[in-house]
């Protein structure tokens, strides 16, 4: 069985719209074009940790919606049982 991946530590704890905030500021200097070269890479490596992060993020964030949803759903079905009992 495969494990989910991890964000790395130092992004786990930032709220998700830091992520997505950074993430843009990074490519809008990347698209400016007037960065050294050896900045520009290591800026896109950032960029591609941030995005790596934030993804996983909204996939957390989906499973829970998706749990809840199925929560609600269990929740009124025996909601609807009980009422049809009664």
């Amino acid at each position: 069985m495969r494990s989910e991946p991890e964000a790395p530590p130092d992004l786990a704890a930032r709220p998700f719209d830091e992520l997505v905030a950074e993430l843009q500021r990074i490519v809008q200097a990347l698209e400016a074009g007037n960065l050294p070269l050896e900045e520009s890479i290591a800026r896109y490596r950032e960029a591609l940790r941030l995005h790596a992060a934030a993804e996983l993020r909204l996939r957390e964030a989906e499973l829970t919606i998706s749990e809840l949803g199925r929560g609600m759903g269990a929740a009124a079905s025996e909601e609807t049982a009980a009422t049809d009992e009664g």
